[in-house]
């Protein structure tokens, strides 16, 4: 006999996760927040942490992904490829590492850097894919005028992408702990 509750977990967690995006996911869409992944990632990890520890059968994880990119199809403002990909690889990531790591604390700090470094990475793509590549060469360019403007020293572009993944890694590690801490409490509060 198949244990249905880690399933129906994954379903109700992925049906949050998608009501987030498309409540508070289409309110960063629209305020043109510059931060908004980072803040739905945060969200996301949140989710996907605390079902992990709730329900620890694996694939648990991309089942509730899934569910959050469906709904998000839904959201206001129109279908965007790039938030539909960052859910789908955070719930892969986040599956991947509590498969390696286990359930602990490392965990959810080591997914929570890699899913929010990889965002300006994936933006990077996501625009070389939509626009081309001289967009991203001007964008580059322009960001390294801005930089000399301001009196940092000119580094190459893929120098500037690294340290900008970098700051990011430590804030998604940051999210990380954070997301265990809140699923700690979840787990108190259900007895579990």
């Amino acid at each position: 006999m198949i244990d249905a509750r880690p399933w129906t977990a994954a379903a109700l967690v992925g049906a949050l996760w998608g009501a987030l995006e498309l409540s508070v996911g289409t309110a960063l869409h629209l305020s043109r927040l510059p931060i908004r992944g980072m803040v739905m990632a945060a969200l996301g990890l949140v989710c996907l942490v605390t079902l992990r520890r709730l329900r620890g059968r694996p694939g648990v994880c991309l089942l509730a992904g899934v569910i959050a990119a469906f709904l998000k199809v839904f959201t206001l403002g129109g279908l965007y490829p790039g938030p539909l990909i960052g859910i789908l690889l955070e719930a892969l990531v986040i599956e991947v590492i509590f498969d390696v790591f286990g359930p602990r604390r490392i965990s959810a700090v080591v997914g929570g850097a890699i899913v929010l470094g990889l965002t300006p990475v994936q933006m990077t793509l996501t625009v070389w894919v939509v626009a081309g590549r001289d967009t991203v060469a001007a964008t580059a360019q322009a960001a390294l005028e801005a930089l000399a403007w301001l009196g940092f020293p000119v580094f190459s572009p893929v120098a500037v992408l690294g340290g900008v993944v970098a700051v990011v890694a430590g804030v998604g590690a940051l999210a990380g702990w954070w997301a265990w801490s809140v699923s700690s409490r979840v787990n108190e509060r259900l007895g579990q």
